[in-house]
């Protein structure tokens, strides 16, 4: 909302004033001392009196000009920000003249101040006095969405909508506050602003998400297809109308449009078009019922030869999933061969979103592709690594990791996972090498100093050694429940019982522990103390956590008398 400025605030006032006394002397000159810079107003002895005298005519002209003066002197000190002081002379105006424009003067004052209370009481009092006059209004409505009293501005907005009917910045702040507060009486509003800005773009995507939480599909598609009507050839426009079509299923309307779109878009367009396309039909999962329908558009594509990695890789992928696998190896060559340096980065995110969603087949494809597209880029065997260590195929696993090293040697995260794999076969010479070597490239990694403090409190080893690197992780992520197990159980191997117990517990309280190890670890912890009740609640929690086999041991050996 736009508020009155104070040099608007003085020109209102003094008008204001000036239509109260048109005609009238000016302040006698005893009230007055002109000084080469600045207009000083003396006030009279008898302004404060508490019983004035009956004023004559004559005195009532001589204080119309004396009150324009304290105006003129209190709108100078709002300009120079002295809040204070333009309020005292505003309260002895107040003994004068309780118009209006005082009040709102001096609404406008505490709102400065940041006594946002005192704001809405004077802008109250003013409209109280004068109820057309609109900039009370707006500045009343804004010190309430100030105050977090919604309803209340709400309330003013309807009634200055009353007066200002279609005013984009009331029917905007009218539809967020309903947005907020009653999303059904919001559409009303957007309904009305997208009108008012010619279907602006930004209102016409706050106004579909909208539309989305009411559950509106109809209402949606209908408004980028009015959308896209005004704005044809934008290219914000295209895209939301692309993705109205696809958020609701209508693949095969999403191919035709994006093929009538096709003469005239530049390649940027179309990489959001077929990353969108691509990542909806992934997620669906509806690709190879759909093939029938993607199989003439990708053809058509196909002729269009675009120059873009972007497109032709997921156009490739596309095809690789619905089992077009001569469109596949098409698309997957000329994405090859369009492919340099500068994709490098785009390859390993596509990579990382394909394992993210679990997309197995493609993401192994397409690592294995552009793991001997780039020979020097460690990524690839790395995110094949974690794959297979995700499976339980550590033998594949410790291959691909040291396939990364191979390539990169400063790869510190493919020798933290190397470590890992070592340790878990109890090849701890091994482990314990990698591990320094991963330290070696980032000596302060939480992760690294952490999984080897793990390692080597698991084989009552270098213990000191073990608290030092795991206070480096928990010094940096003290919250994070892994790092706090890590560090409570180190203590509990030292003998430090109480510590590690409070360290644990703490452990706990942060988030729920998936993996159950904080629960087996309490667990042992309360079994050494001879405190089988806690022990046995701790282990029951591990197990419905994960059924693992060690922990089935402690219960058992915990239930035996």
């Amino acid at each position: 909302m736009k508020k009155l400025g104070i040099s608007g605030i003085c020109i209102s006032l003094i008008v204001a004033t000036a239509s109260l006394i048109s005609g009238c002397a000016s302040s006698l000159p005893e009230t007055q001392i002109v000084t080469s810079t600045k207009r000083i107003v003396k006030p009279l002895p008898s302004f404060f009196r508490s019983k004035p005298l009956p004023l004559s005519r004559a005195d009532s002209t001589r204080m119309s000009g004396i009150v324009l003066d304290y105006f003129i002197q209190a709108s100078e000190q709002q300009l120079n920000k002295e809040y204070e002081e333009a309020l005292k002379t505003y309260q002895r105006i107040l003994h004068l003249d309780t118009s209006a424009m005082v009040f709102y003067a001096m609404g406008n004052c505490y709102s400065n101040m940041r006594k946002t209370d005192l704001a809405i009481e004077f802008m109250q009092k003013a409209i109280a006095l004068d109820s057309n006059l609109l900039a009370a209004r707006e500045a009343l409505a804004d010190f309430y969405v100030e105050h977090e009293q919604f309803d209340k501005a709400l309330a003013a907005f309807q009634d200055l909508e009353r007066f200002k009917p279609n005013d984009q910045i009331i029917i905007y702040s009218l539809a967020g506050l309903t947005e907020y507060l009653y999303p059904e009486q919001s559409e009303h509003y957007f309904k009305k602003l997208v009108n008012l800005t010619g279907f602006e773009s930004d209102i016409v995507k706050r106004y579909g998400m909208l539309l989305v939480r009411l559950n509106k599909g109809p209402e949606y598609i209908e408004l980028m297809k009015h959308h896209h009507a005004i704005h044809p050839d934008n290219a914000i426009a295209r895209s939301m109308l692309i993705e109205g079509y696809q958020l609701y299923g209508q693949i095969d309307q999403t191919l035709q449009t994006i093929e009538e779109f096709l003469p005239t878009s530049l390649d940027e367009e179309l990489e959001e078009y077929y990353q969108s396309l691509l990542m909806t039909l992934l997620l669906t999962n509806d690709s190879i019922q759909l093939s029938p329908s993607i199989e003439p558009h990708l053809e058509k594509l196909r002729e269009f030869k675009t120059q873009s990695w972007i497109v032709t890789i997921s156009c490739a992928l596309l095809a690789e999933h619905t089992k077009l696998n001569s469109l596949a190896d098409y698309f997957h060559n000329r994405a090859l061969s369009i492919a340099d340096s500068s994709h490098i980065q785009e390859s390993i995110g596509l990579a990382m979103e394909l394992m993210r969603i679990d997309e197995q087949t493609l993401f192994i494809s397409h690592c294995n592709r552009y793991a001997s597209k780039y020979p020097n880029q460690s990524r690839f065997p790395f995110l094949l690594g974690i794959r297979a260590m995700q499976a339980d195929s550590l033998e594949s696993a410790m291959i691909f990791m040291r396939e990364a090293i191979k390539r990169d040697r400063q790869d510190a995260d493919a020798w933290g996972e190397l470590a890992g794999i070592h340790d878990r076969y109890k090849q701890f010479r091994e482990s314990d090498s990698c591990f320094k070597e991963a330290l070696r490239i980032d000596s302060l990694s939480a992760s690294f100093n952490n999984n080897f403090a793990y390692a080597l409190s698991e084989r009552n080893t270098e213990l000191n050694e073990a608290l030092r690197m795991s206070l480096i992780a928990v010094s940096q992520y003290p919250d994070n429940p892994s790092y706090l197990d890590t560090y409570g159980w180190i203590q509990y191997k030292l003998g430090n019982t109480e510590a590690a117990l409070d360290i644990l517990q703490k452990a706990l309280t942060q988030e729920l522990d998936r993996n159950g190890v904080i629960n087996y670890h309490l667990s042992m912890i309360y079994h050494s103390q001879s405190n089988t009740e806690k022990a046995l609640e701790h282990i029951a929690k591990a197990l419905e956590i994960k059924d693992d086999p060690e922990y089935k041991v402690l219960r058992d050996k915990l239930q035996t008398p």
